[in-house]
């Protein structure tokens, strides 16, 4: 039965004045709780949405089991794997890692990530077809986020990082190994190959999977009295610049001893480049392939500044005859050379040397080397070092000096890297390796000049490499694509037949070995 006109609900907002103001309050349900907060104009206390919102959310609570696992430990012993098994990883894990990213802090909350997970062999195998990096592990995560979403100040490159961050050390926890890959090649590729859509910006991929070989122990870390400061900078900034006047020697010392000491190991050197050291030897420093009967008589060989210490290792091997020294910067870098040869070399300091840290002994060695060393000093630096090792030959023994010649095609390539937008800086300036600090090619009448200043008399020289050869070609186009690693193999095979033009490697050779005698 319906009411009568009479008996109908009346309609308050039918009769209402529509000029008097509206109390927001007469037609509230006076049975409804009342929210202090936002009845004065701030942020309630809980959020109030839709419930199928709220039901689709993230409890929060952990897909499968979660290991008891000390915070501090996670932190401490969480390591970069380079190699892994090729074990399959159970994608129940593998949903354990990607929900520690997913409750990572993203910029405003966001949360505009989406991870890829490629387990499938094929498809990881385009992947690797992209970067070598990303054909180690039997699972990549491919980790993405909205592209015009938090783009100022990087912020959506800093939510997608702390998701990384969270799965790394989930993924420890959990028995797993990651390695966070930056250079996946080109990134629109990657994204094509999994299906991302336009508007998803591919940050990094994350592999994983169970350890080959853990590490031991972890790089050392630098102190953190030196990195961290209190209310006011107190530090000196580290040039970013690969043109060695730019850098100062303290500035030099501190950045190769935080590159080397953080775990910069180089213990794969580029068979190319040790082909033309074995060259060089062989012809300018023939003595000393057999092993001495006596090593503490043996005749002394001082290598000056190997930073890492590759080249002094692969020397001591070549010539086993010598009982090698070297001479660093900081005493940390030298010590960490010695441990690198047998028996442990000793160790003296340049350019500034203390009671503790003392220069090499003048007239005390029978070869003196320089491999690639030049190149990083001020050019005011390089005759003074000239003239130091001169000094630290005995009568008749040999300097041998390698550097890269700036009449090669050296620059031309470095030149053409930076012209296609290759990455900038110090860390990747076009180098032998192991490429630690500001580098530049030098003449040979340069060198030639800083040996006559010094009195030392040209004994042999060696020019090697005047056009890349083709396994540079393939490791250096590696992340190309094919198209490009086609041309660049073509270029080089047409450069190649230059070599054989009389005097080519002598004039135009990139590697320049020199022998002088005191």
């Amino acid at each position: 039965m319906h009411p009568s006109p009479a008996e109908a609900p009346r309609d308050p907002e039918a009769s209402r004045d529509p000029e008097a103001p509206r109390d927001p309050e007469a037609s509230r349900d006076p049975e409804a709780p009342r929210d202090a907060e936002a009845s004065r104009g701030g942020i309630p206390e809980e959020a109030r949405g839709s419930p199928e919102l709220a039901a689709d959310a993230d409890s929060g609570s952990a897909p499968g089991p979660t290991p008891a696992f000390d915070f501090w430990r996670a932190i401490y012993e969480r390591r970069s794997i380079r190699r892994f098994k090729s074990d399959p990883v159970p994608r129940e894990l593998v949903t354990q890692v990607l929900h520690a990213g997913i409750w990572a802090p993203s910029s405003c909350n966001y949360q505009m990530w989406d991870f890829v997970v490629v387990d499938d062999p094929a498809v990881n195998a385009r992947l690797a077809a992209l970067s070598t990096q990303m054909g180690n592990a039997p699972v990549n995560v491919i980790v993405s986020y909205g592209r015009d979403f938090s783009e100022d100040a990087w912020a959506n490159i800093q939510s997608a990082s702390a998701a990384i961050e969270n799965m790394s050390l989930a993924a420890h926890v959990l028995g797993l190994g990651t390695f966070w890959i930056t250079q996946t090649g080109d990134k629109e590729k990657v994204r094509e190959v999994v299906g991302l859509p336009e508007d998803r910006l591919v940050v990094a991929v994350l592999a994983l999977g169970y350890p080959a070989n853990p590490p031991r122990s972890g790089p050392k870390r630098r102190p953190l009295e030196r990195v961290a400061h209190w209310n006011h900078y107190a530090g000196k900034p580290i040039p970013g610049s690969p043109d060695p006047e730019d850098w100062d020697a303290d500035s030099l010392a501190v950045y190769q001893r935080a590159r080397v000491l953080n775990g910069l190991r180089h213990n794969k050197p580029r068979a190319w480049e040790v082909s033309a050291l074995e060259t060089a030897l062989d012809a300018l420093v023939p003595d000393g392939r057999e092993p001495a009967a006596d090593p503490a008589s043996a005749p002394r060989w001082l290598d000056v500044l190997p930073c890492t210490g590759i080249v002094t290792e692969r020397l001591a091997k070549l010539r086993p005859g010598l009982r090698f020294d070297v001479v660093e910067r900081t005493s940390e870098v030298a010590d960490f050379v010695a441990a690198r040869v047998r028996p442990r070399a000793a160790t003296y300091g340049w350019p500034r040397a203390s009671a503790e840290f003392a220069a090499p002994p003048d007239a005390a060695y029978d070869v003196v080397s320089c491999v690639y060393r030049l190149e990083n000093l001020r050019a005011s630096e390089r005759a003074e070092l000239v003239a130091d090792m001169a000094r630290w030959l005995k009568p008749g023994g040999t300097l041998f000096l390698a550097f890269v010649n700036a009449r090669s095609f050296h620059d031309l390539a470095e030149w053409a890297r930076a012209r296609r937008g290759g990455l900038g800086g110090v860390e990747y300036v076009l180098a032998p390796d192991p490429s630690i600090g500001p580098f530049r090619s030098l003449r040979s009448s340069d060198v030639e000049g800083f040996a006559r200043s010094a009195h030392l008399r040209a004994s042999g020289s060696v020019g090697l490499h005047a056009a890349p050869p083709r396994e540079e070609i393939d490791f250096r186009a590696r992340n190309s694509s094919a198209r490009a690693r086609s041309f660049a193999q073509f270029a080089s095979s047409i450069a190649r037949a230059a070599e054989i033009v009389p005097g080519a490697r002598s004039s135009r050779g990139r590697f320049q070995f020199r022998a002088y005698t005191r």
